[in-house]
């Protein structure tokens, strides 16, 4: 981000993404919680605990929760989620989120566009595992997108196009070399965050 506006901008794509999240969470029932989400393995209830975690778990917990996990992030955040839903309710769960609607926060090694990224991405975790319509707007589906692209996120999240390119079908948006698959933008950030293959969406 270049300047204070970028700035301003992007922290306030970022609340629009939470509040719209927390909306969605007010209205669940109690049998939505136990929904499988696109996080394998994690119920609403632990995505939930962990989009709150960065607001209420501290350096020094993440890091012995780290170690006990031989340094892989990803187990110690399965374990904090898990960890926290056998202590939290759910009402407890969705104040995590509604109190820090403004609060600011950078993921390590990354900035508050990663941030947006995590909240939109995790966003779409919860809408696709409850079966609704996603509450992301264009704009920051876009960003999401092109942040992928340029910080090559695909390898991380150890995403494969298989020789084809995915062209969004309601963004200016276009990844990959080879056959062109028309998709749409949600459809597309899943495929690129691992949550799921280029084969889901090839005819025949």
């Amino acid at each position: 981000m270049s300047d204070e506006h970028d700035t301003d901008h992007v922290s306030a794509l970022t609340a629009t993404q939470r509040q719209a999240t927390v909306a969605v969470l007010d209205g669940l029932s109690p049998s939505d919680w136990d929904r499988s989400t696109p996080c394998e393995g994690w119920t609403v209830a632990h995505l939930v605990a962990h989009m709150s975690m960065s607001f209420r778990v501290g350096m020094p917990k993440l890091v012995f929760t780290m170690i006990r996990e031989r340094g892989n992030f990803d187990r110690a955040a399965n374990r904090l989620a898990r960890d926290d839903v056998a202590r939290m309710d759910h009402a407890d769960l969705v104040a995590a989120l509604r109190n820090n609607i403004t609060t600011a926060w950078s993921p390590p090694r990354g900035d508050l566009v990663d941030a947006l990224c995590h909240d939109v991405v995790h966003g779409l975790d919860l809408t696709e595992g409850l079966g609704r319509p996603t509450t992301a707007t264009e704009e920051q589906l876009d960003l999401v997108l092109r942040t992928i692209r340029t910080k090559n996120r695909m390898d991380y999240f150890g995403a494969d196009l298989a020789g084809h390119a995915l062209q969004a079908s309601d963004l200016d948006f276009r990844i990959g070399h080879g056959d062109t698959l028309v998709l749409p933008a949600t459809t597309i950030v899943l495929v690129l965050t691992g949550r799921g293959s280029v084969h889901d969406h090839l005819g025949g």
